[in-house]
């Protein structure tokens, strides 16, 4: 016997509902998005939750989806950062979509600044600093989610540290 999506399934007692999981993380996932570069950000977290749905009978363990969430975004984040790289290329015949409310009141002066500094950054340490900092995940969460080892995600917040800040240095109204 299934559970519905608005139950947990059987032997996962205490395990969040599909419903519990959609209300308390969408607005977070929707925020990682967006963080790692999409421009669709609210699209990228919909599909995800999608997608989880998709699969919500066939989960062994329903206390690790926000694991699995987290890695969808990630992984779909970088898809559609690579194809905007290849949209960019080509010229616009229309003007540029209106930025959303949520996307506006998030975007002040100051996270334009970082978001333009941590463009500069290569993907990975893009992802790794967001993971990091943004949703505060340990270096084992992190190493999960991006199917890296411990020691690489070390170096690489190292390095994403030091470039962060000579980019920062670099910027108008940057410390020297």
């Amino acid at each position: 016997m299934s559970a519905s999506v608005g139950e947990s399934a059987p032997g996962d007692l205490g395990a969040p509902t599909f419903h519990d999981l959609f209300r308390e993380y969408f607005a977070q996932m929707t925020r990682l998005a967006h963080l790692l570069g999409a421009d669709d950000a609210e699209n990228v977290a919909q599909e995800a939750f999608v997608k989880l749905h998709q699969r919500w009978d066939t989960l062994s363990d329903h206390t690790r989806v926000v694991g699995y969430l987290r890695t969808t975004v990630v992984n779909m984040s970088r898809s559609r950062t690579r194809h905007l790289r290849v949209v960019r290329r080509t010229p616009q015949d229309r003007p540029p979509d209106e930025l959303s409310a949520e996307v506006r009141a998030v975007a002040n002066w100051e996270h334009e600044r970082l978001r333009g500094v941590l463009e500069k950054l290569s993907r990975r340490q893009r992802e790794v600093l967001v993971l990091r900092y943004w949703l505060d995940l340990s270096t084992a969460g992190i190493a999960e989610t991006l199917g890296i080892s411990p020691g690489t995600v070390k170096a690489t917040t190292h390095h994403a540290m030091e470039n962060l800040r000579k980019h920062l240095g670099d910027e108008p109204g940057g410390e020297r």
